[in-house]
């Protein structure tokens, strides 16, 4: 790091923070780098032949490793992609000449040297001693990726082998004999003979047929952690002004608009299976995303479907954190898209998303399973396919910090939401570093707020702050402004609070005293 970004840390890491953004948006991290393929043409030159391989792939290459995973007697490779499929296998068709086994596949073992012989170099004679091929054991031979230790040695026309020399780690040279063309062997330290070592066929499916799920527009996404929705506000078919907060029974929100076919057919299906909704305790919201000429279509299209559950017009803020939500969730973004329908618990937590069609059995399965997971079930059922995961579960506080991290980008103040979130899942509560952070963010806002003169909002992060930490400077900012606008009884009781935690604050003392006097004067 430079001088000039230690001395301003905060746009370094906001500029990296917008790198990092710009590839989850899917731009290139490396300028779309396809893989590539050079064939050596026998000499000093090659020919690029890899659209032929199928190995160019649109994905950013990160890793690769070679091993004749199917033991057939060639080298297959697996590589990792910065995006999905993160990891490929990518089956070598060599077909040698008739009759021909054009390799040599060799495993040295150390014995007074290294066991797994790292460090060794073997030299191949074939034929009339004309051809000299060398090869080492190495440990990480390429970038983030380990290929296979075995020595794998491309021959060719060769009809013979003459020779195997090994210079094992420490210098020794070691002669080996018995070796021929198309077999695997053992070298082991000390012998001077090859050992042949029987290859076991591997039958591997090339491609997988793809699940429905894969198949289908639709999607359905169990969430691996507890993430609560963020407040949505939207105004009733009344045009009362509504938000939607956790109220101790499970909700289906769903996102339409009157203009979308799979819209009209979800609000169909969920208004004909309303009692089996209801039987399993689930309250459903629909909010249409319609504005201007489309709000009356929305009312016709409820009409029209005969809908029996609360809906309503959503706020556009609200639709802007949704749309944060799922980029949050999610490595690579999401474009938002409708109709989007989120299941949440009793506690107001999304546990699933759907995209696309729903079908009311595979909501109340979800339900069943979701409802009461704790974070290793619910790890566990988030993948869309069978396996096991090799890493634990997030840490609940570290996913809302993430979530938190994620909104200050775009929406700094909703990130709060999710700030005090994280701080009273960690172990600091509003005495550790997050809840430090949030009151002095808080504070910030209600200064802005109240220097634009905004009152309200100002208050609301004001009592916000003194909620989570009483201090005397937020009591006393608080007072002040209240004081301005002329609410001298609550601005009273503000500066009062101020001096019980600081008794001789100047600057308090004198706008109490202040405050007092036009109190006194009937002001």
């Amino acid at each position: 790091m430079s001088p000039k970004q230690q001395a301003d840390p905060k746009r370094y890491g906001s500029a990296w923070s917008a790198i990092i953004q710009l590839v989850r948006d899917g731009h290139s991290w490396s300028g779309h780098e396809r893989n590539r393929l050079l064939l050596n043409r026998g000499g000093a030159e090659f020919a690029d032949v890899s659209s032929i391989s199928g190995l160019d792939h649109g994905g950013d290459g990160r890793a690769m490793a070679m091993v004749d995973w199917d033991q057939d007697g060639d080298l297959d490779v697996w590589y990792r992609d910065r995006t999905a499929p993160r990891l490929r296998l990518m089956l070598n068709q060599h077909v040698p000449g008739e009759g021909s086994r054009d390799f040599l596949a060799l495993r040295l073992e150390g014995t007074t040297s290294n066991r797994d012989a790292i460090g060794a170099v073997v030299e191949v004679v074939v034929d009339d001693a004309s051809k000299r091929l060398v090869k080492s054991v190495r440990a990480g031979d390429l970038f983030l990726s380990q290929s296979s230790r075995r020595l794998h040695f491309g021959l060719g026309d060769a009809g013979k082998i003459q020779e195997i020399k090994v210079v094992w780690p420490g210098g020794k040279v070691e002669k080996y004999r018995g070796a021929e063309v198309g077999g695997t062997y053992l070298l082991k330290e000390g012998t001077g003979a090859a050992v042949e070592v029987t290859r076991t066929s591997r039958m591997v499916r090339l491609t997988d047929p793809p699940s429905k799920a894969y198949q289908s527009e639709n999607a359905r996404i169990i969430l691996p952690a507890k993430i609560p929705l963020p407040p949505i506000g939207y105004r009733n078919a009344l045009g009362k002004p509504q938000i939607i907060v956790g109220k101790g029974s499970p909700r289906l929100v769903m996102l339409w608009s009157a203009s979308c076919e799979h819209c009209a057919r979800n609000l169909e299906m969920l208004a004909k299976s309303a009692d089996q909704l209801r039987a399993a305790g689930i309250d459903v919201v629909g909010l249409s995303v319609d504005g201007g000429d489309g709000i009356s279509e929305a009312y016709n299209l409820v009409d029209s479907t005969k809908w029996p559950f609360e809906w309503g017009m959503i706020e556009p803020d609200a639709v802007d954190r949704i749309d944060e939500f799922q980029r949050a969730l999610f490595d690579l973004t999401v474009p938002m898209a409708i109709p989007l329908t989120l299941l949440c618990d009793r506690e107001g937590n999304v546990s699933v998303l759907y995209r696309g069609s729903l079908r009311v059995e595979e909501v109340l399965s979800d339900l069943k399973a979701t409802e009461g997971a704790n974070e290793d079930q619910l790890h566990a059922l988030a993948p869309p396919f069978a396996g096991r995961w090799f890493t634990k579960p997030i840490d609940p506080a570290i996913a809302l910090e993430l979530m938190a991290r994620q909104f200050e980008a775009r929406l700094e103040e909703d990130s709060l939401f999710y700030l005090e979130a994280a701080m009273w899942r960690s172990g600091g509560g509003p005495k550790g570093v997050l809840g430090e952070e949030l009151v002095q963010k808080h504070y910030t806002f209600a200064r802005r707020y109240k220097a634009e003169v905004k009152p309200e909002r100002a208050a609301a992060h004001f009592e916000r702050a003194l909620a989570i930490a009483p201090s005397a400077r937020i009591y006393h900012d608080y007072g002040t402004m209240l004081a301005s606008h002329g609410e001298l009884i609550q601005a009273k009781a503000l500066l009062k609070e101020a001096l019980i935690l600081e008794p001789n604050l100047k600057p308090t003392l004198g706008a109490l005293a202040l405050v007092n006097k036009l109190i006194a004067e009937g002001k």
